[in-house]
C-alpha cells in the first residue's frame, strides 16, 4: 500500500511539469553554469546539482511549480520534448496533486563510475543514484529503486526512464499505455520527440 501512495504522489509531483510551459528564466540560470561533469574536479558540483535535480523533481512542497520542474526531467524541457510524455503527466497530477505536496526526496548515493547494482552503467555524463522517497516527513527506503541523472548540454537532469520506472510502481499499465515511458525505461528515446 505504502509503494501505491508513494508512487501516486510522484506521478502528480512530475505530472506538473506538463501543466504548463518550461521557464525561461530557470533554464537560464542553470545553463550559465560551465558543464559539470561528474568526474576530477568537477565531481563535486555535479553531484549538488544531480541532487538539486532529484529535489526539484521529487519535492513537492519546496519546488511545486511546473516552472521549477521542468528544466530538471529529461523529455520535459529542451532540446527535446515528448508530447505523449507530457499527456501521461498532465493526467497524474490532476488526479494526484494533493498528495504531492507532503513528498520529498533524500539522495543516498551518486555513482558517476562502474556500475549501480541494476548493472547500469554508471559515467560523468549518466549518473546513477540511490534515494529514498520521504512521505509525510519520514523516509520510505525501499519504495524507490535506482535513479538516473543525465547532462544535457550543461543541466543534470533526472531521466526520463527513472520517472516512468517510478511511477511504474503505482501505476502498472504506463508501460502498456504510454509508449515513451517504455522506450525510456529501455533506455531508448522516445519516437515522439519534438525539438523545444
Amino acid at each position: 500500500m505504502r509503494r501505491r501512495v508513494a508512487a501516486l504522489l510522484i506521478a502528480a509531483l512530475t505530472a506538473s511539469v506538463l501543466v504548463v510551459g518550461v521557464s525561461g528564466s530557470a533554464g537560464a540560470a542553470v545553463q550559465s553554469a560551465k558543464k559539470p561533469l561528474c568526474k576530477g574536479k568537477t565531481q563535486a558540483k555535479a553531484e549538488a546539482a544531480i541532487e538539486d535535480a532529484f529535489l526539484h523533481f521529487l519535492d513537492g512542497a519546496q519546488f511545486p511549480e511546473v516552472a521549477d520542474k521542468a528544466p530538471f526531467i529529461e523529455y520535459m524541457s529542451g532540446p527535446q520534448i515528448s508530447p505523449e510524455l507530457l499527456a501521461y503527466f498532465t493526467a497524474s497530477k490532476e488526479k494526484n496533486a494533493a498528495a504531492a505536496a507532503s513528498t520529498s526526496v533524500v539522495v543516498n548515493t551518486i555513482k558517476c563510475k562502474g556500475k549501480d547494482e541494476a548493472g547500469t552503467k554508471c559515467t560523468s555524463k549518466y549518473a546513477c543514484a540511490q534515494y529514498d522517497l520521504v512521505l509525510g516527513g519520514s523516509p520510505a527506503p525501499g519504495i524507490a529503486g535506482p535513479g538516473y541523472a543525465i547532462l544535457i548540454g550543461k543541466v543534470w537532469k533526472v531521466t526520463a526512464r527513472t520517472f516512468c520506472d517510478l511511477s511504474a510502481g503505482g501505476d502498472a499499465t504506463v508501460f502498456e499505455t504510454v509508449d515513451a515511458c517504455l522506450q525510456a525505461s529501455l533506455g531508448e528515446e522516445p519516437v515522439d520527440l519534438e525539438d523545444a
